[in-house]
């Protein structure tokens, strides 16, 4: 029995903390700890977020202001990395808004993306994904999306927030020059909406992975159709269940999705919202008999393992 294993039987955090393991379905601003902020005199508002609306107003309270200034930013994402290499996290896949770029950087790519070079550790290997938030997109940015793809700096394009706000052909083309660069394509697709959704996000975008995903149980077809295609579904119980798309960390969907063969990484979405660290999804889904220790190990190895060919340097 190997120390992951061990760990996860004996609820011992701290061994966890030093077994290496992925997030890749990690926002970048809000996933650092509310200790955290504190702790750097950021005062946060008490309310509480029970549904996607609650969640966008705290961020808006609390988030907004402190992000719109460089210092801010640097601050959130510092946070954010910290914990990952707290928690044993050797590779973060991380997704920044786009107009980041614009709002903090006065739309200064080069500024930008050298800012985010600037995050290096000798334990962390940092992926970033260029963000599109279906709520906020303009049809006016379209030249400054391209133009951050064209870098080639980031490793991932990843459209989120409310699903079909906005019909998907407005992406499409930001998904076909993201696929011309082999770059890991990503939607949030299936959290909110049903299996339909998702295919219609998979025959559109060609996505190489899908965020949450874990309404795709609802149609097997569906189903079949994506474990053809390979896709890797990251997903991330806590955030499903306290926004309500998931009915409890016992009956959560991936256990399904990880029965019929479909490929899993277990990730943590926002941990400043949702509170729950990547060991603790990990203990969540053990102690509620969702999935078996070795169904865990494997889902995590297997995160790993889509890393295999990475310059960790």
């Amino acid at each position: 029995m190997n120390d992951f294993k061990i760990a996860v039987i004996n609820n011992d955090l701290g061994l966890l903390n030093t077994i290496e393991k992925v997030d890749i379905h990690n926002h970048a601003i809000t996933s650092c700890t509310k200790e955290y902020l504190i702790k750097h005199n950021i005062k946060l508002s008490n309310d509480k977020i029970n549904d996607i609306e609650s969640l966008i107003n705290f961020s808006r309270s609390n988030l907004t202001p402190l992000q719109l200034e460089e210092s801010g930013l640097k601050l959130l994402l510092e946070g954010n990395f910290e914990n990952c290499i707290e928690t044993g996290v050797t590779i973060v896949g991380t997704s920044i808004d786009y107009k980041t770029c614009i709002r903090t950087f006065n739309s200064d790519i080069e500024k930008f993306i050298n800012f985010l070079k600037s995050f290096e550790y000798k334990n962390l290997k940092i992926l970033w994904d260029l963000h599109i938030s279906r709520d906020s997109y303009k049809d006016e940015h379209k030249k400054i999306i391209n133009k951050l793809l064209e870098t080639k700096f980031f490793s991932g394009l990843d459209l989120a927030s409310t699903e079909n706000i906005i019909p998907n052909s407005a992406f499409i083309d930001f998904y076909k020059l993201a696929n011309s660069f082999n770059m890991i394509t990503k939607v949030h697709a299936g959290e909110q909406l049903g299996a339909d959704y998702i295919k219609e996000c998979i025959l559109d975008f060609n996505p190489k992975q899908i965020q949450h995903g874990i309404h795709i149980v609802e149609d097997k077809d569906v189903m079949k159709l994506a474990k053809e295609k390979g896709i890797v579904f990251n997903v991330c119980p806590t955030s499903n269940v306290i926004l309500g798309y998931a009915k409890s960390i016992k009956d959560h969907p991936i256990k399904e999705m990880v029965e019929y063969g479909l490929k899993v990484t277990i990730d943590t979405d926002d941990l400043l919202f949702f509170d729950s660290n990547i060991n603790e999804e990990y203990l969540k889904l053990y102690k509620e008999g969702t999935l078996s220790v070795e169904q865990l190990d494997n889902i995590r190895l297997f995160g790993l393992s889509l890393f295999d060919n990475l310059d960790r340097g």
